[in-house]
Formats: C-alpha cells, structure tokens, sequence
C-alpha cells in the first residue's frame, strides 16, 4: 500500500481567537484532537506535526511524535501553508507517495473522510487531490451583505426560499488528500501552474468529497463553544 504523510500544521498566534490550537476542550488541547486523528489512520500514514508552538513541541516530545519546529518566515501571517507541507515532506515525506494536510485548529474528525478520499485518489489517477466540501446553506453568498456597522446596505431580492438557493459548496478544512511529487515539483518551481488560481498549487483536477458532517473550524469563540458541544454529545 502506498505510504502517506499526514502533515498536522498548527501555528503560534491567531487574529480571530488567540492561542486557538492550544485552547483546551475538555482537559485536551484542539489540536490534540488532530493528532489523535492523524495517529489513528493507519500504519501506511506517518504523522508529522509542523509548529512554532513551544507547548505543542514539549507535547510532541514527550508523547514521542514526530515533529517539525517551524522556522520563522514559515510562521508569519502572510506565510502559506505550501511552506509549511513542502518543508514537511522535504524532511520527512521523500518516499511517501500522497500528502495529506491536517489542520490543528480543528478538532472534530472523521477517519472513514480520510478513508474515501484515500481511495478515491488511489482508484481515480487523472485525479491531483481530494478535498472535502460541504453544501453551503443558510450562510450562503446570495444572501449576505456587504459589512456595514451603521446602516444595512440595499440589495435586489434574488431567492427568499433557501431551496430555490443556487447550489454552492465550501471547503470545510477537513481532508486535503493530494499527489507529493506534483506538489513539491510545482514549490520547486520544476512544474508550471496557475497561481491566480484557488488550490492550484495541489493540481488542476480536484476530486470534491461531498459531506455532511459537523465539522467545527475554530477561529472564534463561539467554535468553541460549538466544538466543545460536539465532542461532549459524541
């Protein structure tokens, strides 16, 4: 079977909750709940944890997982996470042949996700990647405002029914399944791509891995306290 590398990213700092990966749910950290995942793929799956967090380094150690003290300019706002991977897989990804990306600010996971991404990428080979989307509901485009604290700006009526919605989806930060060596040639700069475009860096033929699942990014209080009930309920 082919080897994976699971990269677990969590970065020091945050604009919306502050020190949001190492907030604690339950007596465990939010990024716990990502490694945890990440460790439970499988023995084809070799988890690394990329950070700048001294906490989570100390964690790392003394759990005795594999992880990468990320350098300073792959830790700045303006960073991407294609650094942080390509770092990941130069040191520890040579002989994988897929990469998956794991992000540590979001701890409600679902292994059988990763298992049909997996072989959806396995089975289909003129697939790059397999990203995880959810349908977008009420929160959707056709319905929101420009951001106005004072007065709430006019605009024309399209649908007032949430069916009569055009269908869109949204990545939900879940699962992110792509071929290593494209990638890392497209970073290296050996393979051309379109850098205008969303995800091109991973490759031009997406696989959508279409969900329902509660998946809880947290980037705020109120994550939070929704993942926090999540995880109590389950």
């Amino acid at each position: 079977m082919a080897k994976i590398l699971s990269v677990v990213c969590a970065r020091a700092g945050s604009k919306g909750l502050n020190n949001k990966c190492v907030t604690k749910i339950n007596d465990k950290m939010v990024v716990e709940y990502a490694i945890e995942y990440s460790l439970s793929l499988g023995e084809h799956v070799e988890t690394v944890v990329s950070t700048d967090i001294e906490i989570l380094i100390e964690y790392c150690k003394k759990k005795h997982i594999t992880y990468i003290e990320r350098v300073p300019k792959f830790c700045a706002d303006e960073s991407k996470i294609d650094d942080a991977l390509a770092d990941a897989i130069e040191s520890n990804g040579q002989d994988s042949e897929y990469c998956s990306l794991v992000y540590g600010n979001i701890p409600t996971r679902y292994p059988d996700l990763f298992c049909e991404a997996l072989n959806n990428l396995q089975k289909n080979n003129d697939y790059d990647a397999v990203i995880s989307m959810q349908n977008v509901e009420k929160f959707h485009p056709e319905w929101m405002f420009d951001y106005n604290e004072k007065l709430l700006p006019l605009v024309a009526e399209s649908h007032y029914r949430r069916q009569s919605l055009p269908q869109k989806m949204i990545h939900d930060g879940h699962t992110l399944i792509f071929k290593k060596d494209e990638f890392f040639r497209r970073y290296r700069g050996e393979l051309p791509y379109d850098q205008k475009k969303r995800y091109s860096i991973f490759g031009t033929r997406f696989k959508p891995l279409i969900n329902d699942e509660v998946i809880v990014d947290i980037d705020t209080r109120k994550d939070l306290i929704l993942a926090e009930a999540l995880l109590n309920r389950r």
